[in-house]
C-alpha cells in the first residue's frame, strides 16, 4: 500500500471521523436477527474471504433473489442447494464452486445435527470460544471471517477484524511489523487483536466500531 498522498495525521483524522458516524449507529442486538439474517451474514461472510466486497454484496442479492438464504437451505435436498448456489455463483464470483461446496457443507452440518446457528452461538461462552467454535463448525470459515460475522451482528465489542487494511495501521502504531499481510495461527489472531482492543480503549474508541472505521479509511486510502 502506498502512502504518500496520505500523511497519518490524515488517516487519524478520517478515522475520528468515521468513528464518530459509526458512533451514533444504534447498536445491533445479535439475539433479535432471526436465523435466516444470521445465515445470509454467515453466507457473506464465507464468500467475502479474499474477494472485493462490491462482488460479494452482488452474489449475495442474487442469491436472495433465488431464495438461498431462506428455508430451501435446511432442507434435505443439499445436492440441489449446492447446484443451485453454485449457479448465483457462476455470475461474476470467482472460486464458486468451491465456496458453493462449502456453504452446503455448512449448511447441512448446521441444520441437520444441532439446528441452528442461534443455538451454536447460545452455547459459547464468550467471544474467543464463538469465533474458535465457528471456525471449526462452519467449512472456509477463519478466524478473521469468524470475527468479521461476530461483529456484524452485534455479538461482542471486544472484538477485532484483522484482514491487511487492519493489519497495515497496526504496523503504523507500531504494534507489529511492516510485513505482516495476515495472521496464520489462532493464538497469534487472538494475541494481535488484544493490543487493537487495547489500543482503540487507549483512544476512548468502542473496539468493534473502531476496527470499521479503520477499515474504512484505510480501504479509501489503498483505492485512492
Amino acid at each position: 500500500m502506498t502512502t504518500t498522498r496520505f500523511s497519518f495525521s490524515a488517516i487519524e483524522h478520517a478515522i475520528r471521523d468515521v468513528y464518530s458516524v459509526l458512533d451514533e449507529r444504534i447498536s445491533v442486538s445479535w439475539k433479535k436477527n432471526s436465523e435466516d439474517d444470521l445465515w445470509r451474514e454467515l453466507v457473506f461472510c464465507i464468500l467475502s474471504s479474499r474477494v472485493r466486497f462490491e462482488t460479494v454484496q452482488a452474489t449475495i442479492e442474487r442469491m436472495d433473489d433465488m431464495c438461498l438464504l431462506s428455508r430451501p437451505r435446511g432442507n434435505t435436498q443439499f445436492d440441489q442447494y449446492e447446484e443451485n448456489t453454485m449457479t448465483a455463483l457462476s455470475i461474476g464470483y470467482p472460486f464458486y464452486r468451491i465456496r458453493a461446496n462449502q456453504i452446503r457443507r455448512t449448511a447441512e452440518h448446521l441444520y441437520s445435527p444441532r439446528g441452528s446457528i442461534l443455538e451454536l452461538l447460545n452455547s459459547a461462552n464468550d467471544v474467543r470460544s464463538a469465533r474458535r467454535l465457528l471456525a471449526a463448525e462452519v467449512v472456509g470459515l477463519g478466524p478473521k471471517q469468524a470475527s468479521l460475522f461476530l461483529r456484524n451482528i452485534g455479538y461482542a465489542k471486544c472484538i477485532a477484524v484483522l484482514d491487511v487494511h487492519i493489519l497495515t495501521y497496526l504496523s503504523w502504531v507500531g504494534l507489529v511489523e511492516s510485513s505482516l499481510k495476515s495472521v496464520p495461527t489462532l493464538g497469534k489472531y487472538e494475541a494481535l487483536e488484544e493490543s487493537f482492543i487495547q489500543h482503540a480503549y487507549s483512544l476512548g474508541f468502542s473496539p468493534d466500531q473502531f476496527d470499521l472505521a479503520v477499515w474504512i479509511v484505510m480501504k479509501v486510502a489503498k483505492e485512492e
